[in-house]
């Protein structure tokens, strides 16, 4: 009888349940929460285009509000150094501080030379030897000229670009420049090219613009403004006066006729041809296709009120300039010229994209378009058809390549959409080629506007190319660029910002874990969960558990009691703790137990 209270005891013990009716549940449809970042946002470019963006930029009322300013006091002449009038010691000055004013600061301005012509730098964001490229006209005029078109047109265009370009931060330095003294012999143009090539200024390219607002009466519209190129290898120069007259028929009114040097009477005349003079062989020069009919040249009704000017021929040259710039800065690396676009064509209707060829290439060509047929056709500058394909099935859902031709022919190739169909239909064309811009016989994708070292080379040891390092902004020589305690790397593959020190306080995934603290436990920044152990990276972080590994099924303070059901329970998983409840039975399951051994011991005693 005395046995009886301990074999209850015992029972109990042993086939109690422990019960978890005051727990935590799992709830089978919870998920862990994603949070989308978008990737590291910066001005920089790199594998852009645009140029289209920069071509639309360009204003005229800003083009003619430079020129008025620039023209309002008067004569801007010049004799030599000491000689010169007032208008064009204020138009010194005042070039100078709007460069730096449009930029907000970022134009780095000089005076160069004995006869102050002003130049302004907008640093690229290579440190490395690379290319740059300049922009420019003459501010001087001739004595008794107001001096609107010859030269303010060159002034307003060079600032006007300086307004649109420094909007973002190119990978090349671009040059602008306002040359004093032109009118006496281009001597400013003569003292600034000697100084570039003095400090090894290597130019990619040089247009100069000097008159721009005269018509010719009787030019049709490709033939409405001048780009004049020297008459060398296709790369020196005509290359660059086809660029600039792909991007005026592409976004604009196809207002640009490209002209050699061999057919333009006044290519010895204006500033680029110093630049030449001194070796900078790719410099061109536009010009009015109207100077036989400039009733105003170097007289006193040179005013920008002129009733002969057309500000929307002469806007053309600026936006072409200035996409020109942008569509040749776009360059990746270890990547070929590719083009993306969409469009939709009606019946009958056809689009004709140009590409400019420089070296021996082939041209791939690949679409997916639905709605009805299509027809791709190739044409090389001689309009020679080099390659066609004719489709009267459509490929809705996947793209294919429907043409792949070779081609050697330098110069301007015409590729050509066409739909033969009677219904309207939708295009995503994707065409690639290759490019030898500076003509070294090495293709622009096996290379780049410096050594490609770089690209491989990491002086801080976290992972990030130095190049790759200049792309994105951070410091090569620092693993932690804005000193925020996380690792530059670790920031971009989170798509956190490696620039701002204050992204480390912020909580992306809204998990109570800063980034900052996410980082120094090897955690998902955009997770809740980053090992996805159904223990939320909080939980694990204030019970020094790990949140980056996966450790749901263990047990550090042997107590029979897993981290899950510890985080379930609301128990520390580090301390063992005695809780009545697991030992004791629902009053049922007692009652239960007590009546059979009751019943059990009576029957026993009984017999």
């Amino acid at each position: 009888m005395k046995r009886l209270p301990v074999i209850v005891i015992c029972v109990l013990l042993l086939f109690t349940p422990i019960d978890f009716t005051d727990a935590k549940t799992i709830d089978s449809e919870r998920t862990t929460s994603k949070i989308i970042i978008e990737p590291l946002s910066t001005a920089r470019v790199y594998g852009e285009d645009l140029s289209e963006d920069i071509f639309r930029a360009v204003s005229v009322d800003s083009f003619r509000n430079f020129l008025i300013k620039l023209t309002e006091n008067g004569s801007r002449w010049i004799t030599g150094p000491d000689g010169r009038s007032d208008a064009n010691r204020e138009a010194q000055d005042w070039i100078a501080e709007e460069l730096v004013r449009l930029s907000n600061g970022r134009i780095e301005v000089e005076i160069i030379g004995d006869h102050h012509s002003v130049v302004g730098r907008l640093p690229g964001y290579f440190p490395y030897d690379a290319p740059a490229l300049l922009v420019g006209g003459h501010y001087d005029s001739v004595v008794e000229s107001p001096g609107a078109n010859d030269d303010g047109t060159g002034v307003a265009t060079m600032l006007e670009l300086a307004r649109v370009l420094s909007q973002h931060e190119w990978p090349l330095d671009v040059y602008f420049g306002a040359w004093n003294a032109e009118e006496i012999g281009l001597v400013g143009a003569r003292e600034v090219a000697q100084e570039f090539q003095n400090r090894g200024i290597d130019l990619l390219v040089h247009y100069n613009i000097d008159m721009l607002l005269v018509r010719h009466p009787f030019a049709p519209d490709n033939r409405a403004l001048l780009m004049a190129y020297p008459d060398m290898v296709y790369q020196n120069g005509r290359y660059w006066a086809e660029l600039s007259m792909l991007m005026s028929r592409q976004y604009g009114n196809g207002l640009i006729l490209p002209i050699d040097s061999s057919s333009f009477s006044g290519w010895e005349r204006s500033d680029h041809f110093a630049f030449i003079t001194k070796g900078y062989e790719r410099s061109l020069f536009a010009h009015e296709s109207g100077f036989a009919y400039d009733t105003a040249y170097h007289t006193s009704q040179d005013r920008w009120d002129n009733t002969l000017y057309n500000y929307t021929v002469a806007i053309e040259a600026v936006k072409a300039i200035g996409a020109s710039f942008a569509y040749t800065m776009n360059r990746e690396y270890q990547k070929a010229v590719r083009e993306e676009t969409r469009f939709i064509l009606d019946e009958g209707q056809e689009r004709t994209f140009y590409l400019p060829i420089t070296t021996a290439t082939s041209v791939n060509v690949s679409c997916r378009w639905w709605g009805g047929s299509a027809d791709f056709l190739l044409r090389n500058p001689s309009n020679f058809l080099i390659g066609a394909s004719y489709n009267s099935e459509s490929s809705a859902w996947e793209p294919k390549t429907v043409m792949n031709p070779s081609v050697s022919q330098e110069g301007v190739h015409m590729l050509t959409v066409f739909n033969p169909g009677s219904r309207m239909t939708g295009f995503e064309l994707v065409f690639e080629y290759d490019s030898d811009v500076n003509r070294n016989f090495v293709p622009d994708s096996q290379e780049f506007w410096f050594d490609t070292a770089y690209f491989t080379l990491d002086s801080d040891s976290d992972s990030i190319a130095d190049a790759q390092e200049y792309i994105i902004g951070t410091d090569p020589e620092a693993a932690d660029s804005d000193s925020d305690s996380m690792d530059d790397a670790w920031e971009l593959e989170f798509g956190l910002n490696p620039l701002d020190a204050n992204d480390g306080e912020l909580d992306h995934d809204a998990d109570g874990v800063l980034n900052r603290d996410e980082y120094s436990h090897n955690s998902n920044p955009l997770l809740e969960d980053s090992d996805y152990d159904a223990i939320p990276d909080l939980w694990e972080i204030e019970n020094n558990l790990n949140p980056a590994y996966d450790d749901a099924s263990e047990d550090p303070d042997e107590d029979a009691v897993t981290n899950l059901d510890e985080y379930l329970e609301g128990t520390d998983p580090h301390y063992a703790e005695l809780r009545l409840e697991r030992y004791v039975v629902p009053i049922s399951a007692v009652g239960v137990i007590i009546v059979v051994l009751t019943g059990t011991y009576v029957v026993k005693h009984r017999r």
